[in-house]
């Protein structure tokens, strides 16, 4: 069904190439359904790795003694699994603060010089709480810093390894 919304998209895009380019409406065509099975490929990919993320962040919450339904839930879910991680009132405003970054990143093209540094300088800060949270996960179930650097690479399938596999929760590393 995809692949037909992209065809009749591409034949509109067709149309209106050919009456900017000097490119037949055959080749606009094809080039306008490749990209359209592209986008649709990406976007399934996409799917299937956020359910598993969030298959995985069930089982990991249901090990770590929490309700596994706060996996479900988007923003909330990042805050619980800071707070399996770190001391007081972090997790919330780590969680916020990715938050924040994303949407910013979202507009970052309409945004002026000035805030499109600042985004991106947050974009590194994110990144670098982002490590530090799945080095702090892995310790938190008893595994060492590759198991962690697996999670910041590869976070739902390592997620479902944590989940589904002989872990335990050992509570906050900083304990």
């Amino acid at each position: 069904m995809t692949i037909v919304f992209a065809s009749a998209m591409a034949e509109e895009a067709a149309e209106l190439a050919q009456a900017l380019e000097g490119a037949s409406k055959e080749e606009v065509l094809l080039a306008g359904t490749i990209a359209g099975a592209a986008l649709s490929v990406i976007s399934m990919i996409s799917i299937v790795w956020f359910i598993v993320e969030i298959i995985g962040n069930w089982k990991i919450f249901t090990k770590a003694g929490i309700a596994g339904w706060k996996s479900i839930i988007p923003i909330y879910s990042d805050y619980v699994e800071y707070d399996l991680c770190w001391k007081g009132i972090f997790g919330l405003i780590a969680s916020i603060f990715l938050t924040y970054v994303n949407y910013c990143f979202t507009y970052v093209k309409s945004m002026p010089n000035w805030q499109t540094i600042l985004v991106a300088v947050l974009g590194v800060v994110a990144l670098v709480l982002s490590f530090k949270q799945a080095m702090k996960l892995s310790k938190a179930f008893g595994k060492g810093t590759g198991f962690g650097i697996g999670l910041f690479l590869l976070g739902p399938i390592f997620r479902l390894i944590l989940g589904y596999g002989s872990a335990r929760y050992v509570g906050h590393p900083d304990r």
